[in-house]
């Protein structure tokens, strides 16, 4: 099993798409879109912490931030942001207007996930299922492969599918149609997503914002480990 350190920088390596010098550069969309990436990553864990700078950051603004993460205790279980949240604002706020904050937990699977029963695997081949507000989903059907779904009346009512992804791992993305939550639909197709994941190799990841109450609850009922924090400031 790997460490809750290096699987926090498999995660950034997911996320984002990086320059030789290790520096973001863009958001790592599945469709090759060029959206940039946040001007600060932060990834914490209870082994320590990882930085992540975009490219145009300008050097000593870098080194302040590091500066002050290297102060950041490591990560407990209580802790939701960082301690050293609004400094890191500050310094920031001093370079450009902040724009968005994201913050929140990151996932590992546990060994065993029990293989669910209700769900489909999708592709071009039963694209017809996408149907209401899932329509739109047809597009991602070959850019975010494994695409796994519950089906109900005829439709496909809860997916989920690997919206970012690396040599190393898959970050799962998951939707389901309002009328059907609280029936464990996001459950079945995250648990197969998954074993789709690992059936390639690779490490499945799951994250969310501590907003999302939903998302967090669907980790929960899985038997997901929370490895670390995700903080980033664009």
């Amino acid at each position: 099993m790997r460490s809750n350190m290096k699987l926090m920088e498999i995660q950034a390596e997911v996320l984002f798409t990086q320059d030789e010098n290790g520096h973001l550069q863009y958001i790592n969309e599945p469709t090759g879109d060029t959206k940039p990436a946040p001007r600060f990553f932060f990834g914490n864990t209870n082994e320590g912490s990882i930085c992540k700078f975009r490219h145009d950051l300008p050097d000593n603004v870098a080194v302040q931030l590091k500066e002050v993460a290297a102060t950041e205790p490591m990560l407990m279980n209580s802790r939701k942001i960082p301690r050293n949240h609004r400094q890191f604002k500050n310094i920031l706020q001093s370079h450009a207007p902040i724009k968005r904050v994201w913050v929140g937990p990151a996932y590992r699977f546990p060994e065993q996930i029990a293989p669910p029963t209700n769900v489909v695997r999708l592709s071009r081949a039963n694209a017809d299922l996408l149907k209401g507000n899932f329509a739109e989903m047809v597009s991602e059907l070959n850019s975010s492969q494994p695409y796994l779904a519950v089906v109900e009346d005829a439709q496909v009512v809860s997916i989920c599918r690997s919206v970012r992804s690396s040599s190393r791992a898959h970050e799962a993305g998951v939707d389901t149609l309002t009328g059907y939550r609280r029936h464990g639909y996001a459950t079945s197709v995250v648990a197969a997503w998954a074993l789709a994941v690992r059936a390639l190799n690779r490490i499945p990841l799951y994250s969310t914002s501590w907003d999302n109450v939903a998302s967090q609850g669907v980790a929960r009922r899985l038997g997901l480990v929370q490895y670390g924090v995700d903080y980033h400031v664009t």
